[in-house]
């Protein structure tokens, strides 16, 4: 959200030299004059002033730590990446092989069954609208182990 235009104007148009006169004068305490005037009931209207500054130097100081909390920032903490970054709803995040899938436009759906001997592995694929069933059956153990497979195609 960008921020509204300023509706203020510079309280003085000094520079230079002349600027320094006026810091000069503040350093110097003068300021307190006006509080005296203010104080006495002389210029009330002196008092109401600077309180009124001072409210607005309280707030700009406010803002300046809002804004340096913020500047300060070295790194953007993430979102949707982790269960403490997640956004609302813990959002659930897909591995690399599933966008991987998704891109090349396959799915897997597998199931093993195993025996003592005898492991039968059944996965369904798809690829660009075509289904495929693979079995897979291993029989018997180590270097007597038979592998069979088949793919079907589904239509």
């Amino acid at each position: 959200m960008a921020l509204n235009s300023k509706k203020y104007s510079a309280v003085h148009s000094k520079t230079g030299d002349d600027k320094v006169k006026l810091k000069t004068n503040f350093d110097e305490g003068h300021i307190n004059t006006f509080l005296d005037l203010a104080d006495n009931g002389t210029n009330p209207e002196f008092g109401a002033l600077i309180y009124m500054i001072q409210e607005m130097q309280d707030e700009l100081d406010y803002l300046r730590t809002e804004i340096s909390s913020n500047k300060d920032k070295t790194t953007f903490p993430g979102f949707g990446t982790s269960s403490t970054t997640a956004l609302a709803g813990d959002t659930t995040t897909i591995s690399t092989a599933q966008a991987s899938a998704i891109t090349a436009n396959t799915a897997k759906v597998s199931q093993g069954l195993n025996t003592a001997n005898t492991t039968m592995q059944f996965d369904v694929t798809e690829s660009k609208g075509t289904y495929f069933l693979t079995i897979t059956i291993v029989a018997g153990a180590g270097k007597a182990a038979v592998t069979k497979t088949v793919t079907l195609t589904l239509s």
